[in-house]
């Protein structure tokens, strides 16, 4: 073998022996990095105006910032997961009830209702070709996703310290992050050599899809979590928090969302003799829970912005099955960045001025 090639071959093995050292090392914090990278680079702008404020003092400024985001994020969140577990806990124990019939409602009684069986008539047709077993399909499929709720939040809960560490480590990573992102953005764009161009429009891809993703879906979804949540409450349904918080899942998938806990609700109450009530909710859902993202969503997101609505759709979903929680993230900024790559590429214009004047002569 050719002396040089065997020094290439074995430069390129420790590389990437490096990089999975790296990675192995890294990999329990990943998740963390993700969100306090893209909760510092959407608080980053408020950052400089409070660092001009205090004279370039960027210590005190970090610190300031750092608080901020914890009072206002970290410390509620850490109290909505130990809420969650118990009506999750709750509510699973409660389908099991169900399941048993031992509560004097079963999903089967609830389909025989004279306000759904004309509908069920008219989807019979539809449904008998297929040999569909609507209670043995919803009920299995209902436990199912709690299921994986319950283990999430009790997880948390009973591994506590490990979580609040892991928040803790989020906080001291975003206070560096304002200290010093900037010195590490720097110091990223002379490794990689990239042109000035392409420099400018992925940092502006970025902040767009950031943008779009920490306003336009995901506290475009807390809203919706939290007006269904209070409609939940306010009709009698139990476990508001908990159905507030499916909401908030559901709310990103499209064409049915939010409608995939409310409307069951509302099925309930009606079928409990409730029906103002379940017409309320029909009413709300249908006007206020499922349509204030056609409000929220351009507002929170700029018309000159241009997002790919569809693309950060399909990242956040595809992210979250992927990669969990911090998926809802990583998922639409991979595909914007792939895309903004291909796009280079394309107009030839990934390698800096020299190489590239070099490349044509």
């Amino acid at each position: 073998m050719d002396r040089t090639l065997f020094k290439t071959l074995l430069a390129f093995a420790g590389a990437v022996l490096f990089l999975y050292l790296l990675y192995a090392i890294l990999s329990p914090f990943l998740a963390l990095m993700i969100w306090a990278g893209a909760i510092g680079s959407v608080t980053y702008p408020l950052y400089l105006r409070l660092l001009a404020r205090c004279q370039k003092r960027e210590i005190i400024c970090a610190g300031l910032m750092t608080t901020a985001v914890t009072l206002a994020l970290v410390l509620p969140m850490i109290g909505m997961m130990i809420a969650l577990s118990h009506e999750v806990a709750i509510a699973y124990h409660y389908l099991e009830r169900l399941t048993a019939g031992s509560d004097g409602m079963t999903v089967d009684r609830l389909l025989q209702h004279p306000l759904l069986t004309p509908l069920l008539e008219r989807l019979q047709p539809f449904i008998d070709p297929f040999n569909l077993d609507l209670e043995g399909m919803l009920l299995p499929a209902l436990k199912q996703g709690l299921s994986v709720l319950l283990n999430y939040s009790t997880g948390v809960v009973k591994n506590l310290l490990g979580f609040v560490l892991k928040m803790v480590l989020l906080v001291i990573t975003l206070f560096f992050l304002y200290k010093d992102g900037a010195y590490f953005m720097q110091r990223c764009w002379q490794l990689l050599e990239f042109n000035q161009q392409l420099q400018a429009r992925i940092v502006d891809t970025v902040g767009r899809v950031l943008r779009a993703v920490m306003y336009g879906v995901i506290l475009t979804c807390m809203v919706q979590g939290t007006l269904g949540g209070l409609a939940f409450w306010a009709t009698g349904l139990p476990s508001p928090l908990l159905f507030g918080t499916l909401m908030a899942l559901c709310a990103p998938i499209p064409f049915v969302g939010t409608a995939l806990i409310w409307l069951p609700g509302a099925i309930y109450l009606l079928t409990q003799g409730q029906t103002a009530a379940g017409i309320s909710l029909i009413i709300w859902g249908a006007l206020v829970v499922s349509s204030i993202d056609n409000v929220l969503r351009p507002l929170f997101i700029s018309t000159n912005a241009k997002l790919p609505i569809l693309l950060i759709v399909f990242g956040v979903l595809g992210g979250f099955l992927a990669f969990g929680l911090s998926g809802v993230v990583a998922g639409p900024l991979v595909l914007a960045v792939v895309l903004v790559f291909l796009d280079a590429y394309r107009a030839d214009s990934i390698l800096p001025p020299a190489q590239g004047a070099d490349s044509d002569a």
